[in-house]
């Protein structure tokens, strides 16, 4: 490291190289999840669905119409997912130049290669979903607002301010609550106690919402359904530290590796912090740095005790942006030396333990739908219908099986699985159905599927099992049963 970084851009663009390395296996086998075919069916709709269907749901359309582009280019799952690599692999050298631009090259090194071998932005480059295209824009954000109102020397051109008017706009168009981590220079720079400075930024914010207004007028829908549709809990001691342990590792790990990547999360996270405590007082970029670690998961914390939880690592990337950055300089600069090798190691003990097991994750929610589409479509027979026991599994088993005959259930009303609202539905064309009784209709054979974790939850109520497999049982034939590692597909013959 110590010789690349003589040549700094060669460095960002040899960690951006190794950075998309790392962003492409599986990219094409690992299987869709819900949320990633969501994304998909809602992105290939046309642009009015995707504006109805996203206003009835919990985020802005910007992901999906960037989707929809994309995807006129190319359909298959690989290239779809090929644009989030480059987000991806461009948040990396976004972090060797913002890092740079805080200190100086060999941070820069230390910083990108932390955000390259990084398992969460890992993770978000490879799923369907818009949090790489949030932390970018949040990332272009936070640097624009450093170089504009905090660096020694500023920028004062009006490019500047139009960047950051775009990229704020961006980023709220693009998450509903990137307004958490856009307020974070505020508090900064009402703790430097910058009051021109303060006013200059909320006026840059202001255009940021005029940009936004068109889609404001729907946001306070959109909190209602937040509302009723998260499930999360409310944060407290265990939250903040899987959070840490998701900012180094992944989570889940198998349960033999959790000591281990719990301690050298923990023991990386506070090296960091002592040394940055230590050492990096009274330094702009530390001040700045830490603002944006620790004010957007701070306010979400807050805000959870006042709404419905919101307080998710994938909420505050920018965090791990800033403290990877921040972590950078300690491993460059920090005294002892033994502490900066320490935090050194810890991160990538927390990255080997993570990454294999972020790869090798292929149960709930993320079951190997592929597999038993596959199963369903090359063991179908007239009259055979599929009955998801919920969407969960229905939307990516429709993805991977277009053309089998699959319906599935609809969630319990009022109910915070209910999620699927009437407009989202519309905007699809998919609609669930109240029971299985009416799948059953002119049927020959139900292929019933469900998870094993749905199972053991109706283990634990009074009715033991779902209704539906109760009324199958009761009306139908029991057939084949077959396992794909956590997805049961039962069969059941109709009476003709």
């Amino acid at each position: 490291m110590t010789i690349l970084a003589h040549s700094p851009w060669l460095t960002g663009l040899a960690l951006v190289l190794l950075a998309l390395l790392l962003r492409l296996p599986a990219l094409a086998a690992r299987p869709v999840w819900y949320d990633e075919a969501f994304s998909v069916l809602l992105a290939a709709r046309p642009v009015g669905d995707i504006l109805a269907g996203t206003a009835a749901d919990t985020m802005p359309p910007g992901y999906y119409l960037a989707l929809r582009l994309w995807m006129a280019a190319g359909q298959s799952i690989g290239f779809l997912r090929a644009l989030n690599v480059i987000l991806g692999v461009g948040l990396v050298g976004l972090t060797f130049v913002m890092a740079r631009e805080c200190f100086e090259a060999r941070s820069a090194a230390w910083a990108a290669l932390l955000a390259a071998v990084s398992p969460l932005f890992i993770y978000h480059a490879q799923e369907l979903r818009m949090y790489s295209l949030l932390a970018l824009s949040l990332g272009v954000y936070s640097y624009v607002v450093f170089r504009v109102f905090v660096a020694p020397r500023r920028q004062t051109s009006w490019g500047w301010w139009a960047g950051l008017i775009a990229v704020g706009a961006l980023a709220l168009y693009t998450h509903n609550l990137a307004v958490f981590s856009i307020v974070a220079p505020n508090v900064y720079l009402v703790l430097r106690r910058a009051w021109r400075d303060l006013a200059r930024l909320l006026l840059a914010q202001v255009g940021m919402a005029i940009l936004f207004l068109p889609w404001l007028v729907v946001v306070p829908g959109q909190v209602a359904k937040i509302q009723a549709a998260f499930w999360t809990p409310r944060p407290g001691a265990l939250e903040i530290v899987q959070a840490v342990v998701g900012f180094h590792a992944a989570l889940p790990l198998p349960p033999s590796w959790i000591p281990v990547g719990v301690t050298a999360a923990v023991l990386a996270f506070v090296g960091t912090l002592y040394a940055v405590v230590r050492q990096g007082r009274g330094q702009t970029a530390t001040g700045y740095l830490l603002a944006l670690v620790f004010v957007p998961p701070g306010l979400l914390f807050l805000a959870s005790y006042f709404m419905r939880p919101l307080f998710v690592p994938r909420a505050f990337l920018l965090s791990l942006l800033a403290y990877l950055i921040l972590a950078g300089w300690v491993i460059a600069s920090a005294r002892p030396r033994l502490l900066a090798w320490t935090v050194a190691a810890a991160f990538g003990i927390a990255a080997a333990v993570g990454l294999p097991a972020q790869f090798a994750h292929d149960t709930f929610p993320r079951s190997p739908f592929d597999q038993a589409a596959s199963h369903l479509a090359a063991s179908g027979e007239p009259g055979d219908v599929v009955v998801h026991d919920n969407k969960l599994s229905f939307f990516p088993m429709h993805i991977y099986a277009p053309d089998v005959p699959q319906v599935f259930l609809a969630d319990e009303p009022g109910s915070h699985n209910d999620t699927l609202a009437i407009p989202t539905q519309r905007a699809l064309r998919l609609y669930p159905l109240p029971g299985v009784e009416e799948a059953a209709q002119g049927a020959r054979r139900i292929r019933y599927v469900i998870f094993e974790r749905a199972l053991v939850e109706y283990a634990a109520r009074p009715e033991g099992e779902p209704p539906a497999l109760t009324w199958l049982r009761s009306n139908a034939v029991p057939g084949e049963t077959v396992l794909f590692n956590d997805l049961w597909i039962y069969d059941f013959l109709l009476a003709p």
